[in-house]
This record gives structure tokens, sequence and C-alpha cells, in this order.
């Protein structure tokens, strides 16, 4: 079992992204070698990759004959991010670290039980990766009193 879970294949109809880019290849890359992505489908102008977690995304070449003009300029990397649940943020940290990856936060522990750390990738896009942990005490009795404020 990997440390992402199983793979689970997604329900007929669910929801995926798309991102669009002028580094095709290096994209790819990132997202295959670097997060755990595997390779679902590819032609020369778009690939379709999948997480282990069942987390889908496509990958289309900038500047191809598609039908919508929004599809034809790639991503400046703004108004858009991504989220990546692991079994282990620490370990996944440590393995990215090692491998070059562009981070922009260590890891934290965040409000309501998340822990996480974030990345970017070639394009500038945000990546979130983070699990859900036990709450302390204290987290719980501060995150109660603020949910009724």
């Amino acid at each position: 079992m990997s440390m992402y879970g199983e793979t689970q294949t997604p329900a007929r109809g669910s929801f995926y992204c798309g991102l669009v880019t002028e580094k095709f290849f290096e994209t790819w890359d990132f997202y295959t070698e670097l997060l755990g992505f595997h390779t679902l489908d590819e032609n020369e102008t778009c690939v379709l990759l999948m997480h282990p977690s069942g987390i889908r995304l496509e990958v289309l070449k900038h500047e191809t004959n598609e039908r919508h003009a929004e599809l034809v300029s790639a991503t400046d990397g703004r108004g858009f991010w991504l989220n990546v649940e692991v079994e282990d943020v620490d370990a996944e940290y440590q393995r990215l670290c090692a491998g070059g990856v562009q981070l922009v936060h260590p890891p934290e522990n965040q409000p309501h039980g998340r822990r996480g750390f974030t990345v970017r990738d070639p394009n500038g896009v945000l990546i979130c990766i983070s699990n859900q942990r036990e709450l302390t005490p204290v987290e719980c009795t501060c995150n109660c009193a603020s949910d009724r404020a």
C-alpha cells in the first residue's frame, strides 16, 4: 500500500480539473515523478493523470486548436490551487524536499485538525499537501469557542 492509501477509481461523472500549461512535459513529470500521479490517458496535446487517492487532473498543452479560447492560454498560477491528502505529511515533506520541489510553506498544524504544507508546481500553481489529525484538548476547546463566536 502506498503512503497515499489504496487507489480508488473515481465514480463516473466525477469532478476533476484541468490545467493549461506552456510547460507541458515538465508539468507532466512533476505530477507523476514527484507527486505520485500516474497517467491514465495521453495524446499530443493532453494527459489525464490520477493520484493514488483518486484525484484526477488533466494537463493540456497551451496554444492548441481548442474550440474554447480559454483553453489556449496557459495559466499564470494565480487564482487556482490543488489540495492533495496524504497519510504522513512530515514524511511527504521530507521526500519532496529531497526531490527539489519548490516549497512555499513548511508543515504546520492548522485550525480544525489539519496539518499540511504548500509547494508550487512548474506553472506557479500552489499545491496544499495535508491530512486530518487529532485535535489536542486545548485546540478542541479553542476551536469550539471560536465556532460559537
